[in-house]
């Protein structure tokens, strides 16, 4: 996979914020969409700065590489892209709300993925992300990002 680039979606998706906010279910959030800070949940009183956000971020990359590969068991075998589709999912969503995707989780293990593309479509998370969900769904059905996404800028 290609972490930088991984980052930069990621900024791009989240959006930056110096101070903690409830997001859409009611969490505590800060920086590029961390719920911990430093290993403790966010509080509504903290703040960062962008330089520790972007620390926080990278931690926060490297769980969700970590629970989409135990989620998804033959995520080595997949393309950076789709693993990419995969991270992204499980930092916007958490493991355990991601593992519950059990169709998702299916059609990758078959490598199946205009399937996959379909069971993402067909969720709740796919019309909270608004186009977040449409570039993931189609970078997995094709295994490619569109060209205005290479071009990824903060």
């Amino acid at each position: 996979m290609n972490l930088e680039r991984l980052e930069k979606r990621l900024m791009k998706d989240e959006g930056y914020s110096r101070v903690a906010y409830l997001d859409t279910v009611g969490v505590w959030t800060i920086g590029f969409g961390s719920t911990r800070l430093f290993g403790q949940p966010v509080k509504e009183d903290d703040s960062v700065t962008e330089d520790v956000a972007r620390i926080q971020l990278r931690a926060d990359i490297y769980g969700a590489i970590i629970d989409a590969a135990q989620i998804f068991p033959r995520f080595n075998e997949l393309d950076d892209v789709r693993q990419e589709v995969l991270i992204n999912m499980s930092y916007n969503l958490g493991s355990h709300k991601l593992t519950q995707f059990k169709n998702l989780r299916s059609a990758v293990d078959a490598l199946e993925f205009r399937r996959a593309a379909e069971e993402m479509v067909d969720s709740k998370w796919f019309t909270q992300v608004g186009g977040r969900g449409q570039r993931l769904v189609a970078a997995m059905k094709t295994g490619q990002w569109a060209i205005s996404e290479d071009k990824v800028t903060i």
